[in-house]
């Protein structure tokens, strides 16, 4: 809702009070009496692009949750996303076909991606062209034009927490471990992306707002996070009336849904595997890369186009000539409840070795750990919801 002069004027008057560049970072969205430039040019997605400031991407949002952020009744549960079972795992009331999740993945990507104007990859229909070129709900998938311009996330205080949109849109036999590693999943893909990371808070301890879509007024009971790390918040309760009550009836079942409420087993464990993301991304500056050249150069994504297997999203980033302990890194993504196996050409005969942090005695994950990996034909096994990585570390130079 406000002029991108405007936020430009912010930008050099905060710059010139520190002394130094002040990240600026909003919502962007196009709606209300302003949309569509009606009485200035907007500082909203697509305009903001080479101004270094930064506006959330529901890019990779929807396409790994499902459905959109203002969806009701029986959308909130029939449109799953790739987190959740789109096609794959489809729930009582699901409806994706397979090429929805197709589409899906390559959305997923061009998170990954940055969620960059100019980037190029294949797409699931064969084309090999920029993100531009991508649809996302009839608007262009990659409107930014520097990493710096874009905020990846998969939850935010708007809205249901990526907790409860899970306990609403998966099977509603899934375990709550596995609800974990879902939820954790959405954390890695957002650990991974190019760009601005952004983490709500609680998502670490599975926070739930008990269903509530919109609880900026619904008070402690629904909006508290437990520090002891027992109660994650789910099932406190039926949401405020004002923005909850028309679903009233779809929601008092899956509060009751026993799979839905985490154990304090389960928070400990997304608490301490997140960490363990936190500090993958932190180990390389290939996973926070400065410019979209450098993007473009570095980061390739395997399995893709018309064949590919759209459960797992692997990504390569090539070290050559940056300072950093890999040389490359391959991440792989798998959303299905199944272990998969790809065959990666590319990967033929490489040194990887699974990420120190994941293969660390006290690492949160122990399933990370059955992923192998064949040099002699670049396959790769994946165990069912579990994102990994690889690395090939710099030869180190002989004293």
């Amino acid at each position: 809702h406000q002029p991108r002069d405007a936020m430009l004027e912010v930008q050099r008057a905060a710059n010139a009070a520190a002394g130094r560049t002040i990240p600026l970072l909003g919502e962007g969205w196009n709606f209300g009496e302003v949309a569509n430039n009606a009485r200035f040019v907007q500082a909203t997605q697509g305009e903001l692009d080479g101004s270094g400031i930064a506006s959330f991407s529901d890019r990779a949002r929807d396409a790994l949750r499902g459905g959109g952020c203002c969806d009701s009744g029986i959308d909130l549960i029939a449109n799953q996303g790739l987190l959740n079972g789109l096609h794959y795992a489809a729930n009582a009331h699901g409806r994706g076909s397979r090429a929805e999740l197709l589409h899906a993945a390559d959305l997923a990507r061009a998170g990954l991606a940055g969620t960059l104007r100019d980037y190029r990859m294949q797409f699931a229909d064969g084309r090999i062209a920029t993100l531009d070129q991508l649809d996302y709900k009839g608007q262009p998938a990659g409107y930014a034009r520097q990493p710096g311009e874009v905020v990846n996330y998969v939850e935010n205080h708007d809205n249901p927490t990526l907790w409860d949109i899970h306990a609403l849109k998966l099977p509603q036999g899934t375990t709550s471990e596995e609800r974990a590693r879902v939820q954790l999943l959405g954390a890695a893909f957002v650990a991974f992306s190019q760009g601005v990371t952004y983490f709500h808070a609680g998502m670490d301890v599975l926070r739930s707002k008990s269903l509530d879509r919109n609880s900026f007024d619904s008070g402690d009971w629904f909006n508290r996070l437990d520090w002891s790390y027992t109660n994650n918040g789910f099932g406190a309760g039926l949401p405020p009336e004002q923005d909850n009550g028309k679903d009233w009836a779809l929601l008092r079942p899956v509060l009751r849904n026993p799979n839905a409420k985490p154990s304090p087993v389960d928070i400990a464990w997304m608490r301490d595997a997140f960490r363990d993301l936190l500090r993958i991304r932190a180990s390389t500056p290939l996973l926070r890369l400065g410019s979209a050249d450098d993007v473009q150069r570095r980061l390739a994504f395997r399995n893709v186009g018309p064949k590919q297997d759209p459960l797992v999203v692997v990504g390569h980033l090539d070290g050559d000539g940056m300072p950093g302990a890999y040389r490359e890194v391959l991440y792989l993504l798998n959303v299905s409840p199944e272990t998969r196996t790809l065959a990666l050409p590319e990967e033929v005969g490489k040194a990887y070795a699974l990420h120190p942090v994941q293969a660390a005695d006290g690492a949160a994950d122990a399933r990370a750990k059955q992923a192998r990996y064949a040099a002699k034909d670049g396959t790769f096994t994946v165990p069912g919801r579990t994102a990994v990585v690889f690395v090939v570390e710099t030869k180190k130079d002989r004293q």
